[in-house]
């Protein structure tokens, strides 16, 4: 598959990069480092989201180069979709980029991507889109110091600093290899880690005053009666605390987006594949890390989503054997 991707891209000439909207590293990474290095092979290329770039991603190169809106008029002969599982994610993004570009390439590591692409290349066992992009340009040997920051930060952001159940020994392999493009890890975490405010904490001590936990299952949850979108994502701070709990498996988020529409944030540690648990409620993502959103109080959704995971068929002979 990366041999069809590669001849697409030196077959033709102007490219359409995209991928889903509540962008993170991942996405913008993927995103830029394609970017660049289509500009090396002196091909026309634009990026297009449908969100705005969170602020904390403006130390990335060609940060400045993304679009939100972009002409009726202008016709690519490839659309590059990337760390997006389906059509529905990338937002108003979608019907340009199917009447406008001659062919899809699907590049992605979500178990739950519906190969909706011309091309399509899905590998769930990657850690990060980032990762499957450092394989396209190693073997087009084109990845330089911006190539190799737009990347490790793509593979930061999705195995949570190095730490999570996906950090595998090529990960590391490829990490080490982007290193000698002296980036520097402690000024990437430094602009992708020190986002809080006195008050953020403020709040987030208050929001944990909510947690439950049931400890037979090795579950925890939490619910934010009003959650309000920042310009940076609390989420993955909140979930960074919730994971210093001992003997939990499962982390669950309920944040009330509406008067009758909840955001359901899952993650587990090792065992449970909460994609599974997010297709159930219409959603999906990565075995670790999933999500959805759902018509429904916040009260009505966590009563639903806490039973049906009660009901899961784990018994105590697989919870202990979770790390195994």
């Amino acid at each position: 598959m990366i041999e069809r991707i590669i001849e697409k891209i030196k077959n033709n000439k102007s490219f359409l990069i995209t991928s889903h909207i509540n962008l993170e590293g991942d996405a913008l990474g993927s995103e830029l480092a394609f970017y660049i290095a289509l500009k090396k092979l002196n091909k026309k290329v634009v990026i297009f989201n449908s969100d705005k770039t969170p602020f904390i991603y403006n130390f990335l190169p060609s940060i400045n180069s993304i679009k939100n809106s972009i002409s009726n008029e202008e016709k690519f002969d490839v659309g590059i979709i990337l760390d997006c599982s389906d059509y529905s994610r990338i937002g108003n993004v979608k019907d340009y980029i199917i009447s406008q570009t001659n062919c899809i390439m699907n590049i992605d590591h979500h178990i739950s991507n519906t190969h909706f692409g011309d091309i399509n290349w899905v590998n769930p066992k990657a850690a990060s889109t980032s990762c499957m992009l450092y394989d396209i340009f190693k073997k087009l040997k084109i990845i330089n110091k911006n190539i190799a920051l737009c990347l490790y930060t793509g593979i930061f952001t999705d195995t949570g600093g190095f730490i999570y159940a996906n950090t595998t020994p090529y990960v590391h392999k490829i990490v080490y290899d982007l290193l000698h493009y002296k980036i520097y890890p402690y000024k990437i975490n430094e602009h992708l880690e020190s986002l809080c405010t006195i008050n953020d904490l403020k709040l987030i001590n208050k929001f944990l005053n909510s947690i439950k936990v049931d400890k037979k299952r090795r579950i925890c949850w939490l619910k934010i009666d009003k959650w309000e979108e920042k310009e940076y994502d609390l989420t993955e701070v909140i979930f960074s605390i919730l994971k210093l709990l001992k003997d939990i498996e499962l982390f669950i988020i309920f944040k009330s987006i509406s008067e009758n529409k909840t955001r359901i944030n899952f993650r587990s540690r090792s065992f449970i594949d909460v994609n599974k648990i997010a297709k159930v409620f219409g959603g999906g993502g990565h075995k670790r890390a999933s999500g959805t959103t759902v018509e429904g109080s916040l009260d009505d959704v966590e009563r639903k989503v806490i039973s049906f995971i009660k009901k899961m068929n784990y018994d105590k002979k697989r919870w202990n054997n979770s790390n195994k």
